[in-house]
């Protein structure tokens, strides 16, 4: 196992042994405390608990070796990890919506166990925000930096059941409490959002400009071939894979081009970063 897996199925599991703690407590001291806000906060931090299961797995599967049916890796079960994460935040958020909804001013919400629960919470989630955070980007994994924002709104969606523990404390309506979980809700599906973007941009194979550019600028250093195009630069979970047509002069051998090919292929690895593939498509160039 290479050091970037190690490091990133570590991180998973820290968060599982975290999250399972905070999911319990939550659930718990908000059903004693009659509290949706509460409860729907632990049943997110239940859901971060299997989706750290399947980042998990994910993250298993991604490090696998290119194979004869991948041959671009295994790259996109972190995207799929990531996608199975932001769907099911939005399903979270929607059914806090509903329960909130449900029982509005109908319950007596008891809201020193709302703040407590919600402090310890928010103590949890920015340790494992900014833990997760670190880890991915040292490691470049898409589903430990998508764990990281759905932590940050964690912190947010408990600090609103916080809030709503204290004006129950001092207003004594307990109506706030299906106010805090509106709250809850929309961060936990804005959060949802924010996860599901790029992991559509991945799927959809939208081309990354800066890195098309950079090829660009690498090539250009290179006098001996022109007019660079249909650059693409497909996404792979934590890895790039760029194929484009290059022009070589017509009375080059096919020897020489491959070896100027090779060049340029390594140059662009070696100045871009989690580049795995470049390939190079030779054509004839009647300007050289």
């Amino acid at each position: 196992m290479d050091e970037r897996t190690h490091s990133g199925l570590t991180a998973v599991k820290i968060a599982m042994a975290v999250n399972t703690f905070l999911a319990i407590l939550k659930v718990l001291l908000g059903v004693i405390a009659n509290s949706i806000a509460l409860i729907g906060d632990g049943l997110d931090t239940t859901v971060d608990v299997v989706k750290n299961i399947i980042v998990y797995k994910g993250t298993q599967i991604a490090s696998r070796p290119p194979d004869f049916d991948h041959p671009y890796g295994h790259g996109r079960a972190e995207t799929i990890s990531s996608s199975i994460i932001g769907i099911s935040v939005v399903l979270a958020g929607a059914f806090v919506i509903y329960e909130a909804i449900a029982r509005f001013g109908k319950t007596e919400a008891l809201d020193i166990l709302m703040m407590i629960g919600a402090t310890i919470s928010i103590v949890g989630k920015i340790f494992l925000s900014a833990y997760m955070n670190i880890v991915g980007k040292r490691i470049s994994n898409q589903a430990l930096i998508a764990n990281a924002k759905d932590y940050f709104g964690d912190i947010l969606s408990s600090i609103s059941v916080l809030l709503g523990g204290i004006l129950i404390r001092f207003t004594g309506k307990s109506y706030f409490d299906s106010i805090a979980s509106f709250f809850v809700a929309i961060i936990i599906i804005y959060m949802g959002y924010d996860i599901l973007k790029p992991v559509i941009s991945e799927i959809m194979e939208e081309t990354d400009e800066s890195i098309a550019d950079e090829v660009q600028k690498i090539i250009s250093s290179f006098d001996s071939v022109c007019n660079p195009h249909q650059i693409r630069v497909r996404k792979f979970g934590s890895y790039y894979v760029i194929d484009l047509h290059l022009e070589f002069p017509k009375d080059m051998s096919v020897g020489d081009a491959h070896s100027i090919a090779t060049e340029i292929e390594e140059t662009i690895k070696k100045n871009i970063k989690n580049i795995s593939e470049v390939i190079i498509n030779i054509e004839p160039c009647s300007k050289l």
